[in-house]
Parts: structure tokens; sequence; C-alpha cells
């Protein structure tokens, strides 16, 4: 993890330098196009990434308050769990909100239920209302074509291709727009 922090960090910093160089590799003619196709590539990429983390964070943030009300041992853990896991689309707030379930269980049979059920809840807002809100203007990927990129990239790549999919999936629409779509119109 501190590895994947520090070059995180190391890429964030050397990103305008890397971009120009990306850019000098296409024609000086094309350049220009090239440029504006890049830089809303990486404004959407960003911004899917930056409204994950913020529906992560809160998806943490309100398990951790539910968790401290009803005396559900280590809230600080499970809710890190489930911000973590928030970020994985579909497939991860399941699994967190399996395991912290379980966790409450300890506590007894009613509140186990009621974490279960607080948990169902919250997915359904952050699905409808929240990631819309946040993510949706970012990315503008059809609510379909998310659940068929998610369910591909993890069955590609497993994790990683779970947590990447809604991105190249906004970038291929994007590349659909600019390249295909006016040779399809002008044909």
């Amino acid at each position: 993890m501190v590895v994947v922090t520090v070059l995180v960090v190391y890429f964030l910093a050397a990103m305008p330098r890397i971009q120009r160089t990306l850019y000098q590799l296409v024609q000086a003619q094309r350049r220009p196009r090239a440029t504006r196709i890049g830089n809303e590539i990486f404004d959407q990429t960003g911004g899917y990434l930056l409204g994950n983390l913020i529906t992560s964070l809160i998806a943490g943030t309100t398990a951790f308050i539910w968790l401290v009300i009803f005396g559900v041992p280590f809230p600080l853990l499970l809710a890190m769990l489930v911000a973590l896991l928030d970020l994985l689309p579909v497939v991860g707030p399941i699994t967190a909100g399996a395991i912290v379930s379980l966790v409450s269980l300890t506590v007894s049979l009613p509140v186990a239920l009621a974490t279960a059920g607080f948990l169902i809840v919250y997915r359904v807002i952050e699905d409808y209302l929240l990631v819309p809100k946040i993510i949706g203007r970012a990315v503008q990927v059809p609510a379909a074509a998310t659940v068929v990129a998610v369910l591909l990239g993890a069955a590609l790549l497993g994790f990683i291709g779970a947590l990447i999919a809604i991105p190249i999936a906004a970038v291929i629409r994007l590349l659909l727009r600019e390249f295909v779509q006016p040779r399809l119109d002008s044909a």
C-alpha cells in the first residue's frame, strides 16, 4: 500500500510532463485535437476517481456512525472496510455489507438484521441519489453500460478490472463520439 501511495504521488506530480510527452507523439497538425480529447479523457477519469472517493468516504462515515450507535465491535475498522470496498463497483458494497452484518451478529440478531437493512437502504440511496449527482456528471456513462462494463472488467481482470471499468467505458464512449460517429455520419 505504501508503494502504491508513493507511485500515485509521483505520477500525479509528473502528470503535466507525462501529458506533454504523450501529446508530442502525435503529428503536429493533429496535436490540437489530440490534446483536446486527451484532456477530456483525463478530466473524466479524474472526475470519476474523485467522485468515487467522495462516495466511499460518505459510505464509510455513515457506516461508522451506525456501528457506533449500535455498539458493534471494531466500528472504525469496519467503516474503513466499507469505504475501501465501496471503491469497487457493484461487488464491493455487497461484500462489505455481508462482512459488517456478520460482525454485527456478535451484538445480537436484531442489530445484525438492522445493520443489513441499513446498508441495503444506504446502497440504494447511494446508487440512485449520490452516484448520479457526483459521478454521473463527470463521466456521463449510461447506467446499463456501467453495469456491463463492471461485469466485463471483473470477468477479465478481477478486482482491478472492475475498478477501472467505468473510466474505460467513459473513454470508449468519448472515442466513439470523436472518431467513429463522425465517420459514420460522413459515409
